[in-house]
């Protein structure tokens, strides 16, 4: 079966391999409005939540995809990685679900290019300090049941514009390996998928992939503004500044501040201004 799109095979032919485990169902959609609404819609309409554990949703176009504060994904039709997954843990792992899915996509990016991937707190995956991926989750509970989906979005063959109003640029896997070579979406995604799987095991036996990601953080030991937007529509956000010393066992960010205060941050928007000593 080929990609309705590409000519490439379909992404359909990797449910075998993963059957029973993340990716052991694939929707796949030509054109979406959001991966995201479509997840939560799965998740609304099944009369058993945890039947639907491991199902990605994964689309060639989102005409209104969004990334972290309600941001446009901006994607051109058939070049990259639009993906939901659902998973349905049991709810002591949840904390690191956001973490497993920006971990699995920086392992992946490595494997896929050989070039150093970092994370940018709290998920967004970097190289040499250009995003070539997004992350984003929610979740509830559902009866006894914890209901949570994960939002990628991976920059595959599309070539971002430079703007210089943002404050760091954009890559993707074909610029970083061969610019004249189109890179076939369902190998990134089987690599994808295998890496997601890695992770979502070692953290159901209970072990803690944590320090892995501290370690790729490259916010940690930088001058950080985090941007946290507050409830009140019409109030300014608050700013938390100060040097990023480490986060602690939550994936809270701890905020060094000028008055020697430790504040623990759990999410935000975070601009980094310079780079301190600290290791």
């Amino acid at each position: 079966m080929l990609d309705n799109t590409t000519g490439m095979p379909s992404f359909d032919s990797l449910q075998t391999p993963f059957r029973g485990r993340i990716g052991r169902s694939i929707v796949h959609i030509r054109k979406t409005s959001s991966t995201m609404q479509d997840a939560r819609e799965l998740v609304k309409l099944a009369e058993d939540i945890v039947e639907l554990h491991g199902t990605v949703i994964i689309a060639d176009q989102q005409t209104r995809g969004r990334g972290r504060f309600g941001r446009s994904w901006d994607s051109t039709p058939g070049k990259d990685i639009l993906l939901s997954l659902i998973v349905c843990p049991r709810p002591s792992i949840t904390p690191q679900l956001t973490i497993m899915a920006s971990l699995a996509a920086a392992l992946g990016v490595e494997a896929l290019t050989d070039s150093a991937a970092t994370i940018k707190w709290p998920n967004d995956v970097l190289v040499d300090g250009r995003k070539i991926c997004g992350v984003i989750a929610e979740g509830s509970m559902i009866g006894e049941n914890f209901a949570g989906i994960l939002g990628i979005g991976l920059n595959v063959n599309s070539r971002p514009a430079k703007d210089a109003y943002r404050t760091y640029q954009a890559t993707s896997i074909r610029e970083l390996t061969n610019p004249n070579q189109a890179i076939n979406r369902v190998d990134v995604l089987s690599v994808l998928l295998a890496k997601l799987n890695e992770l979502y095991t070692a953290i159901d036996k209970g072990e803690s992939i944590m320090p892995e990601w501290r370690d790729r953080l490259a916010t940690i030991g930088s001058q950080v503004a985090v941007s946290i937007p507050t409830q009140n529509e019409n109030a300014d956000d608050e700013v938390i500044s100060g040097i990023a010393e480490d986060i602690d066992e939550f994936g809270r960010l701890l905020i060094r501040e000028s008055g020697g205060t430790l504040r623990a941050v759990a999410s935000g928007e975070v601009t980094t201004r310079t780079h301190s000593h600290i290791p």
